[in-house]
C-alpha cells in the first residue's frame, strides 16, 4: 500500500484542540480498520479533512 503518509495540522489548530486536551493526532489516526484498508489522513483542520485510500477493484454489487 505504499509509504505511510502522516496527517500535517496547521498549528493553530493542534494549538486550539490540545488546550481543550484533545491529541489530534491520535484522534485521526486510523487505527486498526484504516491501516488494513490504506486509509491515510493526509491534510487536517478545523474545516475539513482530506484523506486517501486505495480502491483495488473491489466492488460491492447492492447497498
Amino acid at each position: 500500500m505504499g509509504e505511510q503518509q502522516h496527517a500535517t495540522f496547521p498549528q493553530e489548530v493542534i494549538d486550539e484542540y490540545a488546550a481543550l486536551g484533545v491529541d489530534l493526532v491520535a484522534m485521526f489516526s486510523a487505527g486498526h480498520l484504516g491501516t488494513r484498508m490504506g486509509v491515510q489522513i493526509v491534510e487536517a483542520s478545523a474545516e475539513r479533512v482530506v484523506g486517501t485510500m486505495p480502491v483495488e477493484g473491489n466492488t460491492q454489487p447492492y447497498g
